[in-house]
């Protein structure tokens, strides 16, 4: 039969210039994953050291070096690997065939698409690479890259445009060997200043593993901008220096007393370890047979889970929020991942899970750590947009499995178990069997052949005594303090004992209450009509509010339970207390009781975000709504008119909580001076200056009592004595003061100023 084939043969590819930007600029999205590219080629070439130079960035002259003391190429390198487009010798295994001897572990490297090279084109359109090969008489080789070449005309073939080469007889680097880049021509769209600088240098801080105290490769890298030195002399702290080594210390700060959970998979995949402590006292440590994700092997998980207090420590010594540092990372053999542990990033949906389970289920901002992937683990590997992070390929779904099912569980098991409900000790012999059933408890698992409770801390119960927030010590405690009142006649403080009672019995109900609220699930939440800093009717609440004020609620209630514990911990011990220090831990306590009880009549019906401790806000709109909405609702037994000057505006930074404890004490004290009516007048005396008049109709302050009213103690009612002192207290931190116009002969009249 005849054939139809005229022409019979082979073809070949051509390949378009246009091949530079698919390579490039199109898959390299920003500059710092552009600048991370290229410290982590520093990183895979064994250096130590890396210097990141920013010169002239403000002028068109700008250029940024980047320069390491790595292994350096030869001519033969060179060509055969750096221009060979898409070629990795990492990959194939051969980049350290003839270094071998130098390194005494095998290496995994993070990069090995051979595409990095082309995060230069990303910063700049012109490139002088140096390079001098850690050898014996070794030859500096230099190549200058035009990129724009490539971008003249696409039908021009990418092996047709060439770059210029020669050779030196001596380096012209600081390093004796290693590789320099130095990008110029900076692009229009890669502008640098300070701010994104110091986020750069921010950023490289957490690429190299800063969770991991083992690791003993030393990788420096230093940031160097000359504009800024003279502005870096003008800041302390060396977060705020542009200049100088990229330092994270985060370990340090994570030493400071919180919940921490270890989870690894063993090298052959075969078993699963979980480990946690608590408060740096170690818990248990248990093991199981990995069954279900075959796929995983050689994987750690390091996880520490920050309540209130442990967040606002991290404030203090890192100077910035933990929601602002990132939360949980991704390492591949040291080398960081992107985006896993971007502030805002949710890659394994933690956040959406815990809205339907709040108070359950914890989110990203609840949580600081690392993933470490090690070894060879190929079926990891980033997608080639870098910035999209891992392929989401079948290893990466049981990735995200594993972390939520065998770690992000337990950890919410045992604070549910633990910390929040407690546990009903009395109910377990001090045994070895009923400590492992203990075990099971808090780690939430069940009995079944594929787990095995390798070890635990034999003090484990007097332990988890301490650490539960809701259990008998309470009691003990009050009972302690009373004992101590009995016995040296002490009537005031036995009469502030019964008031401490009530003051635990109300925290504990309204704790427990707003718990209840925040398990609803699943409940359709209508838009709030009225956008008003307070709402007349409650009609939605937003899920952040409720988290919001749990986290308040769980800060007063923390503080209430560190003071009883400092007076038990003394009465326990027959250790003297001294009275002044006695008086400023019941005051403390009861202060933060009135805040659990202001946050829970005012979070209702409050528009605003209670996140954040205080905000920037009109004070005599905030005062004219909460007594208009919220004060004359639970104050309903007595009338209160409240006046203001036309168009007044008085914006401050202040605490909305503390400032309706203000107003909540004055009226209450009106209300037990058998008050009818409250007059409330704001009057703006200047831009800087607002003067409050607090008025009402009641038997008033007798001559004698004028001058005691705002001390520590002082009531002729069955109150505490505390509220005008909290009062004065609450004003001084606004600079703003109170005091009781003496002049006054009906009822009682307080003055209340303000300034800017």
């Amino acid at each position: 039969m005849e054939s139809n084939n005229l022409i019979a043969g082979e073809l070949n590819f051509k390949i378009s210039s246009g091949l530079k930007n698919i390579l490039g600029r199109d898959l390299i999205t920003d500059d710092f994953s552009a600048i991370f590219e290229l410290v982590k080629n520093s990183f895979d070439a064994h250096a130590t050291e890396v210097e990141i130079i920013f010169e002239d960035i403000s002028s068109p002259n700008g250029k940024i070096i980047i320069s390491d003391n790595g292994k350096g190429m030869d001519y033969n390198e060179l060509v055969n690997k750096w221009l060979f487009v898409a070629y990795s010798a990492k990959k194939d295994g051969t980049e350290d065939d003839d270094y071998r001897n130098k390194i005494n572990v095998k290496k995994y490297y993070s990069g090995a698409k051979g595409i990095g090279r082309f995060s230069c084109d990303k910063l700049g359109s012109k490139l002088i690479l140096t390079t001098t090969k850690d050898s014996d008489d070794s030859v500096t080789e230099v190549i200058e890259v035009d990129w724009s070449k490539f971008e003249m005309h696409a039908k021009q073939e990418f092996i047709d445009i060439s770059v210029i080469h020669k050779s030196l007889s001596k380096s012209t680097s600081d390093f004796p060997n290693g590789t320099s880049l130095e990008i110029s021509n900076l692009r229009i769209d890669s502008t640098w200043d300070r701010s994104k600088l110091l986020k750069l240098k921010s950023s490289l801080a957490k690429m190299i593993n800063p969770f991991d105290d083992k690791n003993q490769r030393k990788f420096e890298i230093r940031l160097s901008c000359k504009e800024f030195e003279n502005e870096d002399t003008n800041y302390h702290n060396s977060r705020e220096h542009v200049n100088g080594i990229v330092e994270n210390n985060i370990l340090e700060i994570l030493k400071l007393k919180t919940v921490k959970i270890v989870t690894s998979i063993s090298q052959d995949g075969k078993s699963i370890t979980s480990e946690l402590s608590n408060n740096g006292e170690w818990l248990y440590k248990v093991t199981e047979n990995n069954v279900n994700y075959n796929l995983l092997h050689n994987i750690l998980v390091e996880l520490y889970f920050l309540d209130q207090k442990a967040k606002t420590n991290f404030t203090k010594l890192m100077g910035l929020r933990s929601a602002e540092y990132g939360s949980v990372f991704l390492y591949k053999n040291g080398i960081r991942i992107y985006p896993f542990g971007e502030p805002e990033d949710d890659t394994f949906a933690l956040d959406n899970r815990r809205a339907k389970r709040l108070g359950d289920f914890v989110g990203t901002n609840d949580l600081i750590g690392r993933i470490e992937i090690s070894g060879e683990n190929e079926n990891f590997r980033e997608t080639t947009s870098r910035g999209d992070g891992l392929i989401k390929n079948s290893s990466y779904e049981q990735l995200r499995d594993f972390f939520i099912e065998k770690v992000i569980v337990k950890l919410e098991s045992f604070r549910r178990n633990i910390v929040r409900f407690g546990i009903d000790l009395d109910e377990f012999e001090n045994t070895q069997h009923s400590k492992e059933k203990i075990v099971r408890l808090i780690a939430d698992i069940s009995l079944n052949d594929n787990l095995r409770i390798i070890d635990f801390n034999p003090n484990i119960v007097s332990i988890i005594n301490q650490t539960q927030e809701t259990n008998n010590s309470t009691t003990t405690i009050i009972k302690n303090i009373e004992k101590i009142a009995k016995d040296s006649d002490n009537i005031i403080l036995f009469n502030q004992v019964q008031k401490v009672k009530g003051i635990l019995q109300d925290a504990l109900m309204i704790a427990d209450k707003s718990e209840k609220e925040n398990t609803i699930k699943d409940k359709e939440i209508k838009e709030i009509e009225t956008q008003n800093l307070f709402l007349k009717s409650l009609k939605s609440q937003d899920f952040e509010d409720l988290v919001g004020l749990m986290h308040h609620i769980g800060i007063s209630s923390g503080i209430i339970s560190d003071n009883l514990k400092i007076l038990t911990y003394k009465t326990e011990r027959n250790i003297p207390i001294d009275p002044n220090e006695l008086k400023t831990k019941i005051s403390e306590i009861n202060f933060e009781n009135q805040k659990i009880l202001s946050i829970s009549r005012f979070a209702t019906k409050a528009n605003f975000k209670i996140n954040s401790e205080e905000q920037y806000l009109d004070l005599v709109e905030f005062i004219s709504e909460y007594i208009q909405n919220i004060a004359k609702i639970y104050h309903d037994n007595i009338q209160i008119f409240i006046t203001t000057s036309p168009h007044s505006h008085f914006k401050i930074r202040f605490n909305p909580i503390e400032m309706t404890i203000l107003f909540d004490n004055l009226i209450n004290n009106s209300k037990k001076a058998k008050a009818k009516n409250i007059e409330i007048s704001l009057d703006l005396v200047s831009s800087d200056k607002l003067i409050v008049y607090f008025k009402d109709d009641g038997k008033g302050i007798a001559i004698s009592d004028k001058d005691k009213i705002f001390k520590y103690g002082f009531t002729r009612t069955d109150g505490s004595g505390l509220g005008l002192m909290h009062v004065k207290e609450i004003l001084s931190k606004i600079k703003g003061d109170i005091i009781l116009n003496k002049k006054n002969d009906f009822g009682a009249e307080f003055i209340i100023t303000i300034k800017k």
